[in-house]
Order: structure tokens, then C-alpha cells, then sequence
């Protein structure tokens, strides 16, 4: 596991803290029922912060599990650092 990838874990935590850590990485919208549009926009927000990556919701929007989440957040750092 590398860096990004526990914080974000810790971004998963803070927004889902009824979530088992270890059911995080397989985390999605169709296996947590609080990943709801408001979870949804209070985790994208969140991970803008952790981060320091400017964030476009609709780059999101496509993001429903934990592992598309990951993707997302590795390219806009990587962009970012570019």
C-alpha cells in the first residue's frame, strides 16, 4: 500500500465510519448503503483537502467505488505534481 492509498482509506474512515476498515477497499455505491449523492459530494470535498487537488465533481460522478475513487485521485495528483 503506498501513500495515496492509505489516505484516502482515512478519507473513506471519516466519511463512512460505520464501514469495517477492512471492507474499505471494496467499498462502492451498491455495497454501502450511506454512499448516497450526499456522501458521495461530502467525500469528493473531502479528498480535495487531504489532497490539495483542485476537484471537478463530474470527474467523480463516474467514481462509485473505492478503487475508481483511487484512480481518480492518483491521476489528479500525479496532474497536479506535473
Amino acid at each position: 500500500m503506498d501513500e495515496t492509498y492509505e489516505r484516502l482509506v482515512r478519507c473513506f474512515e471519516r466519511i463512512f465510519p460505520d464501514l469495517d476498515p477492512n471492507a474499505i477497499p471494496g467499498a462502492n455505491t451498491k455495497n454501502t448503503a450511506a454512499w448516497d449523492s450526499i456522501a458521495q459530494v461530502t467525500l469528493v470535498s473531502l479528498i480535495g483537502e487531504e489532497f490539495g487537488i483542485d476537484i471537478d465533481f463530474e470527474e467523480f460522478e463516474e467514481a462509485t467505488s473505492f478503487d475508481a475513487v483511487l484512480q481518480v485521485v492518483r491521476a489528479r495528483v500525479a496532474n497536479a505534481r506535473a
